[in-house]
């Protein structure tokens, strides 16, 4: 599968207000508020509605590492965007919630965290 067809399945299926991101703890999920097909916001607040973004570059480069060790963790993440991921840690597990929710990856869990396996 190629980052285009990726791209384009991003676009068609994380559809606001529809689509719900799964959380890294595996028992809730985040509601998408956007997808401008660059950046995609979503809530990200328990008590407050605080919204968050990720960049679809965010997302392209968790799908090569995946395509390149089969699997990806906040190490990984921490490795290109470390402060972003300073700034909002949750955004490395709205990353992840979404190659769950096309099917690339699965959500294994490790400690407090987890991280996402190749499917």
């Amino acid at each position: 599968m190629t980052w285009q067809s990726i791209e384009h399945r991003i676009k068609n299926k994380i559809v606001p207000p529809n689509t719900s991101i799964l959380k890294s703890a595996g028992n809730s999920r985040r509601r998408v508020v956007s997808n401008d097909g660059k950046i995609i916001a979503m809530e990200t607040g328990v008590k407050t509605s605080q919204t968050k973004t990720i960049t679809y570059s965010m997302i392209e480069f968790a799908y090569n590492i995946l395509l390149q060790k089969r699997d990806f963790d906040s190490t990984d993440f921490r490795s290109r965007f470390q402060s972003e991921y300073d700034n909002a840690p949750c955004i490395y597990s709205m990353v992840g919630g979404i190659l769950i929710e096309l099917g690339i990856a699965r959500r294994m869990p490790k400690g407090h965290s987890c991280y996402y396996e190749k499917i």
